[in-house]
């Protein structure tokens, strides 16, 4: 995943955005340092780079050590030279900017500081999520360990049960290789020897069932092969395309997923590629890319509701195009709502749900399985050295004061 930044729009970032340019990661500028905090809060960012400068004026240092403290998972970084070494000590030694970059800038030295630095903030957004796991699992063992719940035994079936439902949501749930077998030993059962004719006489609706799952078992091998092909492929992809390129792929992707849009009375609503993004490159590789579509789309599918409208949008944004997918957000099995902020990169974990509830419905469809759709859908971004994140926004499409989950892929276009 390449990292998007925000940067502070003076005189001195102009040798930082022909920086990020070289290097293809996307940026977006504001113009005020108060502004800050309107943008962090209608977009997600991994990084806000400001020029020490713009930091002398009055106010400025208590702005910076607001952002930090509302922000915590948007690491800042300073850009600096050696007549401003004590100011970005200090904020260095608070905890108000996290590293820094000297001037004159180098692109290799950026690349190297923005990716170590977005390592970091990954793991510690992971680690945030697996000490909250712990604490609960903590509370678990005490209960196991309690003797008077010891005498029932049920939390330890529980933890067992727990291994075999994820085992069992991931390969046997629903139509395909469980039901196939079922229905085959039904099959077995059924069917009857004319002795005569040296046949066995199956009757028609055994039949029918077998193969039916015989083709959801099918379709599960297939989305496993296809899985597997990405999976074993860590090119990265080289071939350029404009931006129009996408709309033809978005379009026969909606028309295959009509059916499944049908379940629920659902509609996407696909805007046009913006004039000024017209004709511009981006990398793009047209199957890979058809791959994250299904995908993405689908998984909106899924988790919206009856008659509701998702939108794909498309924005001209500095050097990238953005792709933004959106749907209603609506709660969860833990009460948390949409994509909750500790999920944010979790998500892209593989075998990682947030439901644990399977609609078999929609599995004809897929073509990434078993909690692996939104993994592969980063790692194919990762090779087409593009952006992707999902979290939750404000509903600005509808009349409702509502939340929305919001799935935004930046494509950095080619220079």
């Amino acid at each position: 995943m390449i990292p998007h930044c925000l940067l502070l729009d003076t005189h001195e970032a102009n040798e930082l955005i022909s920086c990020l340019n070289e290097i293809n990661y996307t940026y977006e500028r504001v113009s005020k340092l108060n502004e800050v905090f309107s943008s962090l809060e209608n977009q997600k960012f991994h990084f806000i780079i400001i020029h020490v400068t713009n930091l002398k004026e009055n106010g400025s240092e208590a702005v910076l050590s607001k952002i930090a403290a509302s922000f915590p998972n948007v690491l800042i970084i300073l850009i600096t030279d050696s007549s401003n070494w004590a100011l970005t000590a200090s904020l260095l030694k608070r905890h108000n900017a996290y590293d820094f970059l000297q001037s004159p800038i180098d692109s290799e030295h950026l690349k190297f500081t923005l990716d170590r630095s977005l390592q970091y903030l990954n793991t510690k957004m992971k680690s945030q999520f697996i000490h909250e796991a712990e604490n609960q699992l903590f509370k678990r063992v005490i209960d196991i360990f309690d003797w008077k719940k010891s005498l029932t035994h049920k939390e330890n079936e529980n933890i067992s049960a727990d291994i075999i439902h994820q085992m069992n949501i991931s390969l046997f749930q629903g139509s395909g290789i469980g039901t196939l077998m079922s229905v085959v030993s039904i099959l077995i059962s059924k069917s009857k020897l004319d002795p005569e004719q040296n046949v066995y006489l199956v009757p028609k609706p055994i039949l029918d069932l077998v193969s039916e799952n015989y083709d959801a078992a099918k379709s599960m091998f297939d989305s496993m092969s296809i899985s597997q092909s990405v999976i074993d492929d860590d090119s990265i992809v080289e071939s350029n395309a404009a931006t129009q390129e996408l709309l033809p792929l978005f379009d026969e992707e909606i028309k295959n997923l009509e059916e499944a849009l049908s379940l629920k009375k659902q509609k996407i609503n696909l805007s046009q590629i913006p004039n000024s993004a017209i004709n511009r490159k981006i990398k793009f590789e047209q199957t890979k890319f058809s791959y994250v579509i299904r995908e993405i789309l689908l998984n909106a599918i899924k988790y919206s509701k009856l008659g509701d409208e998702i939108y794909v949008i498309f924005f001209h944004r500095e050097n990238f195009l953005e792709i933004k997918i959106i749907n209603p957000a609506y709660p969860n099995e833990d009460d948390s709502f949409g994509i909750p902020e500790k999920y944010e990169t979790y998500v892209f974990e593989p075998f990682f749900r947030i439901s644990s509830v399977v609609d078999d419905s929609y599995a004809k469809f897929e073509q990434f399985r078993f909690g692996l759709g939104l993994t592969l859908v980063k790692k194919i971004m990762d090779q087409h050295q593009a952006n992707v994140q999902i979290y939750n926004i404000d509903s600005n499409l509808r009349n409702e004061n509502t939340k929305d989950v919001c799935l935004t892929i930046r494509i950095p276009l080619v220079q």
